[in-house]
């Protein structure tokens, strides 16, 4: 048995593998076929990239180029020419710890080569024609951007191979690995655009949200925690955060999502409790890390952390409320809603902060008639403007397969007595009658009386006489 659970495991990590390779060709090539940038010069390749993409790479550039690495980060953290003539720390103002991190990479591997004395780069002389002169094109991790890119590839193949992982662990198969990877692969462009933007800084943290998403599914379903799991969790939320300031946008959705959970009653209130702890660390280690950033504790995502533990430790108030189970649902949700909001609001003015106003005005104009100059510049992109018809109604049969989805989880899962045959074995009388359970489903008196019950779960009391 043990043989062949090592034989399954390495199995999914074989297939989990050439998932990640097959992703990483497969986005290298997109870029390489875009930008031919195996060919271009050096300055062309900076050009390459254009809007904020630059700006990050800049920074990369500095540290490569300063005389130690240490001088670089200073440099970096003591900017004189982005907002001259201020002098601002790029590190806490732009999320810049990839771009640290990859430049002590790029030191260390540019060392150790020379040391070993291997060739880190080759350079071509490439005669472009039409008039053109001669341009020298060197390729290979050597060159600073080419080990830029190529180390952003190598992460985000990486990342099929967690999302190959996450769908197995989510299923129990390998196939549901292979469902999700194709998925994946059928909706590329919805799903990713590192293969167009790789210093983008989803780039860097997308990878680390499947493995977040990873370790709280395996969180939720472990029916003991463990204090390993817990850290795993607490880095995983770290190095998410890190690199990418809307990652707390997608924090802030999934720990709603994880509160309705526990309001409806499908996780219990010590594990939520944890969770939130953990996220509460996460944010404290990152507000550190990012040198007192204060949009992080003025962000909804922390004053949503802090209204859900205020209800969690309000829970034996809640229950005191003598009012339906719907209505507490309605109750705790409206709660949450108003009081996040308005701890956002107070925690913004006490600080005194308003760079992240044009979020709250970004999300006021998809609900209301409301523009300004931010909303307007925002929308022209796609990827901030409204969901296209074609993705909505039929793209990629998506929809209608969603619906068919939700169709027979209603039919498989539908509220009723599990297993009735055992019924026939503990009461062979009654064989061919309706079973006791199905009885007391629809009527438990006079001898049970319903203690809890939702859509799921129906829990009863004997009545003592």
């Amino acid at each position: 048995l043990r043989r062949a659970g090592r034989g399954r495991t390495w199995t999914t990590l074989l297939l989990a593998t050439f998932a990640a390779v097959l992703h990483w060709s497969h986005i290298t090539h997109l870029f390489e076929n875009d930008r031919h940038f195996s060919h271009l010069s050096t300055l062309e390749r900076e050009m390459a990239f254009r809007t904020e993409m630059g700006l990050y790479y800049s920074y990369f550039k500095t540290i490569v180029e300063a005389p130690s690495f240490l001088n670089g980060v200073w440099m970096i953290m003591n900017d004189k020419l982005t907002e001259y003539p201020l002098v601002i720390n790029t590190l806490k103002r732009f999320n810049l710890y990839p771009e640290v991190i990859l430049a002590s990479w790029y030191r260390i591997y540019t060392k150790i080569m020379d040391l070993i004395g291997l060739q880190t780069k080759i350079c071509w002389t490439v005669t472009r024609g039409e008039g053109l002169s001669p341009i020298e094109s060197c390729e290979g991790l050597g060159d600073p951007a080419c080990f830029y890119v190529a180390v952003i590839f190598i992460l985000n193949g990486l990342m099929m191979a967690l999302f190959f992982i996450y769908g197995t662990y989510l299923s129990g198969s390998r196939l549901g690995g292979l469902v999700t990877v194709l998925c994946f692969f059928f909706n590329h462009g919805e799903c990713t655009r590192v293969m167009w933007t790789p210093p983008l800084r989803e780039s860097f943290s997308y990878p680390f949200l499947v493995l977040q998403m990873l370790l709280v599914t395996h969180i939720l379903r472990a029916t003991k925690l463990y204090r390993g799991s817990l850290i795993a969790l607490c880095i995983s939320n770290v190095f998410f955060m890190l690199p990418w300031q809307f990652a707390q946008f997608v924090l802030l959705t999934q720990i709603a999502s994880l509160f309705a959970v526990y309001v409806v009653g499908y996780i219990d209130i010590c594990k939520l409790r944890k969770i939130i702890y953990i996220h509460m660390i996460s944010l404290a280690l990152c507000f550190v890390l990012m040198f007192g950033n204060s949009m992080l504790l003025t962000s909804y995502y922390a004053s949503s952390l802090v209204i859900i533990w205020g209800i969690l430790e309000m829970k034996p108030h809640f229950l005191k409320i003598n009012v339906s189970e719907l209505s507490l649902w309605v109750i705790q949700g409206c709660f949450w809603l108003f009081g996040t909001v308005v701890l956002k609001y107070l925690t913004s003015k006490i600080f005194g902060i308003a760079d992240d106003a044009h979020i709250g005005n970004l999300l006021t104009s998809k609900f209301f008639s409301y523009k300004d100059f931010d909303t307007l510049l925002y929308t022209c992109a796609a990827e901030f403007d409204f969901m296209e018809k074609e993705v909505r109604s039929h793209k990629n049969c998506e929809l209608p397969f969603a619906f068919f989805v939700f169709i027979d989880i209603l039919k498989e899962f539908r509220p009723g007595c599990s297993m009735p045959e055992i019924w026939d074995v503990e009461d062979p009388a009654n064989v061919g009658k309706p079973p006791l359970c199905n009885l007391l489903v629809k009527d438990s008196k006079p001898h049970f009386t319903t203690v809890f019950q939702n859509s799921v779960y129906k829990v009863l009391e004997v009545i003592e006489e």
